[in-house]
């Protein structure tokens, strides 16, 4: 993460092939107080952020988009439009990239910018201003931590709802394929994900689980390296989160996580802490459904 966001905010070139945790011994931009507490709420705006840090920095590094580029910018557009907890106001803006989007053949970086300059006259934001993905550093978690973020709250929030969580699995693969600026980062991620075979996925449940297992995979693989060392790379949910999701092994209920995980990213936080449930989960008698508790399947990390 150190990497993308140094690479992001120094303009760098798409190809750069650092790894996620290069800092180089570099501890300018620490900050002077560092707030853990929000490091696990699912904030508007850090996902707002990550999406302006994407369209703007990482898709406009682009010069020419090819075919496969552009169809995978127009699904990752509409996957986001449709399965996110927005304001009605956001949605439109989004709904402006998105229609810019819709009839084009080709795309180049000029009409993109057109596009997006279209978008920012309703009002959609060119800053990204990152809350609880905020690191001790300017070049640590921010865009990485909001993208996360972003992803899961995209397949929960479309879970057995058009398009589907599958249907984000896939335009989230397809972004990371096209757009995704660290090599290194972009490589380790499109390897897993065949190894898993994320696009064969056909259920929006196993989707879910699935995405929520290569995230763990990408944490276990970063725990040993140098990255923000007020945030440690663990496995999620940890048990401060969700006793019932995991034992004192390791080992991980995928019942109660999926339950976790619908709850966790659906519950979204306007920077004033206030919530705003991204999907109808209650019966005709205000009760919570409960799903996901049957057959304990266990998984260890």
């Amino acid at each position: 993460e150190t990497a993308i966001n140094t690479l992001l905010r120094n303009g760098a070139s798409e190809d750069d092939s650092r790894g996620e945790g290069d800092d180089s011994g570099n501890d300018q931009g620490i900050v002077e107080f560092v707030d853990t507490s929000l490091q696990y709420n699912v904030y508007e705006l850090d996902m707002q952020s990550a999406i302006n840090t994407a369209v703007y920095m990482e898709v406009g590094l682009k010069t020419d988009f090819t075919a496969e580029e552009l169809e995978n910018l127009k699904n990752f557009i509409s996957v986001v439009t449709r399965c996110g907890s927005w304001t009605l106001q956001y949605k439109k803006q989004l709904g402006r990239i998105r229609s810019g989007l819709d009839d084009l053949s080709s795309l180049n970086n000029t009409a993109w910018a057109g596009i997006l300059s279209h978008a920012a006259q309703a009002g959609f934001p060119q800053n990204s201003t990152f809350l609880g993905c905020k690191g001790s550093r300017s070049t640590t978690r921010g865009y990485t931590c909001g993208l996360w973020i972003l992803f899961h709250t995209m397949l929960t929030s479309c879970y057995n709802t058009a398009p589907g969580s599958v249907s984000a699995l896939r335009a989230i693969h397809g972004y990371i394929d096209s757009y995704f600026t660290c090599a290194h980062c972009r490589s380790h991620f499109l390897s897993m994900a065949e190894r898993m075979k994320l696009l064969e996925i056909g259920d929006d449940q196993t989707a879910i689980l699935a995405f929520w297992e290569a995230h763990n995979q990408v944490n276990h693989r970063l725990s040993t390296e140098t990255h923000d060392p007020y945030f440690p790379k663990v496995q999620f949910p940890p048990r401060s989160l969700c006793k019932r999701c995991s034992d004192t092994t390791g080992q991980f209920n995928t019942d109660y996580v999926f339950s976790f995980l619908m709850r966790h990213y659906r519950k979204v936080l306007t920077p004033f802490g206030k919530s705003r449930v991204t999907a109808k989960r209650k019966n005709k008698k205000g009760k919570r459904n409960k799903k996901g508790k049957g057959n304990k399947k266990k998984q260890k990390h």
